[in-house]
């Protein structure tokens, strides 16, 4: 797989991923709570578990290029790792600053954020992965931040830290899993 080849299926598959990460929603309930299931999957209402739903589908699909040739392209592994940091960021950006002038919650502007901040993420790792000359430096900072990301990922659903905005569930104002109704 090249440069061409990664840039068109990340154009492509915007509305996939969407649409997987928003059945992501709903499986930790439909296998009746597992825990293995719960790593990537919205186990409370909390923004940092529709935050996980948008990043882990995004995950893969890079770790399926990275494996078909993308190890190839030096610029990879620090452009993807942007694209996931701009998963997190955007989402926070857009939700709470709708959330600013809105005052509330509305469905289908989260839904459309959530669109929007998957599009962002393929958008920004498609530019960097064009644009970008990595050295072996930045390469070893990519993956560094690659790994923290990838952690954080795997330790907060479990064991999150107790902050008032982004990791409480709304509806029931608990953490992690202790979040789920």
């Amino acid at each position: 797989m090249d440069i061409n080849q990664i840039v068109t299926l990340d154009v492509w598959m915007i509305v996939p991923l969407f649409l997987i990460g928003s059945v992501l929603h709903f499986t930790y309930d439909w296998s009746k709570h597992n825990k293995f299931v719960a790593i990537f999957s919205a186990v409370n209402e909390s923004y940092w578990e529709h935050i996980k739903i948008a990043f882990w589908p995004v995950f893969l699909l890079y770790l399926i290029e990275f494996l078909a040739g993308g190890y190839k392209i030096n610029s990879f592994i620090p452009a993807k790792t942007i694209a996931l940091y701009t998963i997190p960021i955007a989402m926070i950006a857009i939700v709470y600053g709708y959330k600013y002038i809105t005052k509330k919650n509305i469905l289908a502007l989260d839904i459309g954020a959530f669109f929007v901040v998957i599009a962002i993420a393929q958008v920004t790792g498609t530019q960097f992965l064009k644009e970008l000359s990595a050295s072996w430096l930045t390469i070893l900072i990519g993956i560094f931040f690659l790994i923290v990301i990838l952690i954080s990922f795997l330790i907060f659903t479990r064991y999150p830290p107790k902050e008032p905005d982004l990791f409480v569930d709304p509806l029931t104002s608990e953490y992690g899993l202790k979040g789920h109704k």
